[in-house]
């Protein structure tokens, strides 16, 4: 059974009533309008690319069954269809932020300055990670990013430890369809099918030209200037392939330039008076020394889809993705100097970076007596680095994503009637990161300030055999849809090495001090009377270079049968089960029962029970980064390092093997369509999850520690070391409603859409070590727990009207933000276009149109909002994940779509 709060049922109740009553009242009138204008209403929504809407309930679907006879409206299982029109014409390039405006339960982060994660960012679908979420393109498994998520911050705590696919890499105008199962389906397709499944289904035109273009950029009002320029520019054409093929193409280019929505830190103010003739040499000067905002991109997108039929009616078919993206980041300021006075701090003075500690660089010689080799005399040839960055400095963390999908296939039928599939998908992505405005301290006055920080590599080969077969049974009202398959799967890990200096453990990294006088030498002490050893970090500062190279592998070979049937005329049962075997961890086996029963022509009934699983994957069982963080609402820096559960670090603070996570779904709803063409759905779901792969607690390392261990040196004394574990459990329950219906309103057609989903997860069962009260916070509530998505759209001849209303409610970041609640918001997207000569569109709108940012971030005891800057000591005003909608505020553009020779 799925328990919700009162508020929740009662708002979806209210929601699928006042949907219903509408339509119902309207009845009479709409079933006539409906009848004499179903020609002109459903050519308008095809002129607009897509079905729209108005008609998915008669959407032919492909994605949680394996029956060719299945609608959205009689889907044993609830499934969206998202046009991909709806999918070009967001006003984003990047798939995430379109997914975000259009499936309530889909959210992301902005990751402004999250290390790597910037470069990939994670989403999470109804509050599970995104390995938890399968994505296929054309049917087939998407490959994983190259990038294991291991930085953690609020915009990561849904997603911290997970390894998915990476969906900026797909062009929308690509897009012919988008599939949103809304249920467990591991079963049917294997490993991560857990929150839900998406489906891309790509272009088939064999001819025809379309180009589309953006422009915009954001206009936040008076406090900051205007900026995010976001270009794009995109095409699809198609192509015959003899006479029975096609072959079609599709192309993108986008840029979108940085924004700001920070102030500068109290202490770049304070340098800046103490040293005004130094004050032009900050970084970013005159704006703030570091920026929080989106980061810039230029990305290059493109996809080939095609196929063949031959001479037997067989197939031949193809799906080629490729995708190469370019991103940069800003880290945090590096001060130079003691400067000012800190209120925070009982008024000291702000402290300079550890970077800048003094380096001694006379070693100990042979002719020294007491000073022995390995030590430096404490005299006044030091280096610092204030000579190269005089200024301070704000390293920028570069990263470059190259994804390449490629799928082969042969289909047909055979005399018998049943179906076969063959086919093979190899594909890899890679993500290269490097550093720039940085050093690495431990070198010393040899220290490059770039560094090529070294490469991940996510690489996966499958091959498919599936056959379907209608069997007949006299006792049922349909034909037992009976399929089975195999499948094997290979999937290869890697780490490249950066550049020696990115990973360095230099000269100086320690130094025992003595002190000399006339060839003899004592040790230099403190005032407690210890030797003071002076030490220096290690590695390119910001990120670490990769220092171990990784190369890891698992297979898995899967069987599976699936069985489907009208057992009677308004009865249908579907039974799927599923064995899978893999090389690091054994075998699992799965299954799924579902149901639908139509209790009459508009009322249904439908259900599903199933089990699932995700596998741990190389990735997660073998990364290994090391970062420079900071600690929240301080200027504090530490090294993190992330090291193999097979690593002897990792093993040295109690690391074990990793297992699968394991799932129970259930899902129950109603299916309504009380009128021709209008589709109501009310379903609940529940989630557990067991044996959740997350990141150990963070273990502290000592002097004794690397006296034990040499190797935690990389890391440093103060640095902390994490590793990947099963241990958590959690439970996720909520219930989504769909409605659509189009209304006949004057000279035009108004179609509408309302979503509402509820979503909570809770943490019922969990290992301290593993995960921290903040974070099981955050997993209950940093997504929003209600989510309402209101649209309409107004077409009348040329002119179409878009709006769409989306509600974001109440969340939280406890993990940087304590205790602070962030309020509901509502955003309002506008898009106004003209159809002014044939197939030449021209269009302006904005999201985000009423300027909306969330709160910002509220002064406590632990982030000090300073009053000579309204922001955190690191310049924050907004939360650092942007929130649910981002910190951006109102994005206005102008969009043009042609298209020539078409069909």
């Amino acid at each position: 059974m799925i328990y919700l709060s009162s508020q929740s049922r009662w708002l979806a109740l209210v929601m699928a009533s006042l949907l219903a009553g509408i339509a119902l009242s309207s009845a009479p009138t709409a079933r006539a309008d409906t009848a004499a204008d179903t020609s002109s209403a459903k050519s308008a929504a095809e002129e607009a690319g897509a079905a729209g809407a108005a008609d998915q309930a008669t959407e032919i679907i492909i994605t949680g069954t394996r029956r060719r006879d299945r609608t959205v409206a009689d889907s044993s299982a609830p499934i969206d269809v998202i046009p991909g029109s709806d999918l070009a014409t967001q006003p984003s390039s990047n798939m995430l932020d379109a997914l975000t405006n259009l499936v309530p339960s889909f959210v992301v982060g902005q990751n402004p300055i999250s290390d790597a994660s910037s470069f990939v960012r994670s989403p999470s679908l109804r509050g599970l990670p995104a390995d938890e979420m399968l994505v296929m393109l054309n049917g087939k498994r998407m490959n994983r990013s190259a990038l294991v998520q291991v930085y953690q911050g609020g915009e990561t705590e849904l997603a911290f430890g997970s390894q998915g696919p990476d969906l900026a890499s797909i062009p929308a105008i690509s897009v012919k369809s988008l599939e949103v199962l809304r249920d467990g389906a591991s079963a049917q397709y294997g490993s991560d099918a857990i929150a839900g499944v998406l489906n891309y289904q790509f272009r088939t035109e064999s001819s025809g030209l379309q180009v589309m273009g953006r422009y915009g950029e954001y206009f936040p009002g008076s406090q900051w200037s205007n900026d995010g320029k976001d270009r794009l520019l995109a095409a699809n054409f198609g192509l015959p392939l003899s006479s029975e093929g096609f072959a079609n193409f599709s192309l993108e280019y986008a840029r979108n330039d940085q924004t700001v929505r920070n102030v500068t830190r109290p202490s770049a103010l304070a340098f800046a008076e103490a040293y005004p003739d130094l004050a032009p040499g900050l970084p970013h000067y005159p704006g703030p020394v570091q920026q929080w905002g989106t980061p810039p991109s230029e990305s290059f997108k493109g996809l080939l889809n095609g196929g063949v039929t031959l001479s037997n009616n067989d197939q031949l078919y193809f799906l080629v993705n490729y995708a190469h993206i370019d991103t940069n980041e800003s880290f945090n300021y590096r001060l130079p100097v003691h400067v000012g006075s800190d209120p925070a701090k009982g008024g000291i003075p702000f402290a300079p970076n550890p970077a800048f500690n003094d380096i001694f660089l006379t070693p100990c010689t042979s002719n020294l007596t007491g000073c022995p080799n390995g030590g430096f005399i404490q005299d006044n040839n030091t280096f610092n680095f204030a000579s190269v960055y005089p200024s301070g400095f704000t390293p920028r963390f570069y990263g470059t994503t190259n994804q390449m999908f490629a799928n082969l296939g042969y289909k047909g039928t055979t005399s018998y009637g049943m179906t076969y599939d063959l086919s093979g998908t190899f594909a890899q992505n890679s993500l290269a990161v490097s550093l720039r405005n940085t050093l690495n301290p431990s070198l010393g006055p040899t220290s490059p300030t770039s560094f090529d920080d070294g490469k991940f590599q996510q690489q996966e080969t499958t091959f498919n055999f599936d056959v379907t077969y209608p069997w007949t049974v006299a006792a049922f009202a349909s034909p037992v849809s009976v399929a089975a398959g195999l499948e094997w799967h290979d999937e290869l890990y890697a780490q490249f090495l950066g550049d020696q200096p990115s990973y360095a453990q230099g000269p100086y990294t320690v130094q025992p001090l003595y002190t000399c006088s006339a060839g003899a030498c004592t040790p230099a002490l403190d005032a407690s009377g210890k030797q003071i050893v002076a030490t220096q970090a290690t590695a390119s500062n910001g990120y670490g270079g990769i220092s171990s190279s990784v190369d890891a592998s698992q297979h898995n070979s899967a069987v599976y049968l699936d069985l489907e049937a009208d057992v009677l005329k308004n009865l249908t049962i579907g039974i799927a089960g599923r064995y899978e075997d893999f090389s690091s961890f054994g075998s699992t086996t799965n299954g799924k029962l579902s149901l639908r029963w139509a209790v009459t022509d508009w009322l249904a009934l439908r259900g599903t029970a199933s089990t699932g699983f995700h596998a741990p994957t190389p990735g997660q069982s073998n990364v290994q980064t090391l970062s420079t963080t900071f600690v929240p609402g301080t200027a504090n820096q530490v090294q993190i390092g992330t090291y193999p559960v097979t690593s002897s670090i990792a093993q040295f603070y109690g690391a074990v093997p990793l297992k699968p996570e394991k799932s129970k779904n259930l899902s129950a709803g109603i299916v309504l369509t009380p009128i021709e063409r209008m589709l109501l759905t009310i379903d609940g779901y529940k989630i557990k999850v067991t044996d959740r792969i997350g990141i150990s607690q963070q273990f502290t390392v000592t002097e004794a520690d690397i006296a034990q261990l040499p190797a935690l040196r990389y890391v440093g004394a103060g640095g902390t070391v994490q590793y990947f574990t099963n241990g958590f459990d959690t439970d996720t329950r909520g219930i989504d409603v769909v409605g659509t219906y189009p209304f006949r309103i004057g000279p035009g057609t108004l179609a509408t859409t309302v979503a509402y989903n509820y979503n909570k997860t809770t943490v019922p069962n969990y290992n301290p070590t593993v995960i921290s009260q903040s974070r099981i916070v955050d997993i209950m509530h940093y997504a929003p727990n209600d989510r309402v998505n209101l649209g309409l759209e107004y077409r009348v001849g040329p002119f179409a009207a878009r709006l769409q209303q989306n509600y974001y409610g109440t969340w939280r970041d406890e993990n940087d933000y304590p205790g602070q609640l962030f309020g509901a918001k509502w955003t309002t997207d506008l898009d106004l276009s003209y159809k002014v000569w044939r197939d030449i569109t021209l269009a302006i709108g904005g999201r985000n149109i009423t300027n909306t940012f969330p709160d910002k971030i509220a002064n406590s005891s632990a982030n000090t909002v300073y009053s000579t800057t309204g922001g955190l000591i690191d310049g924050q005003v907004y939360p650092r994940t942007g929130g649910p909608f981002g910190f951006n505020g109102a994005f206005y553009y102008v969009r043009f779509d042609a298209k020539f020779f078409s069909p």
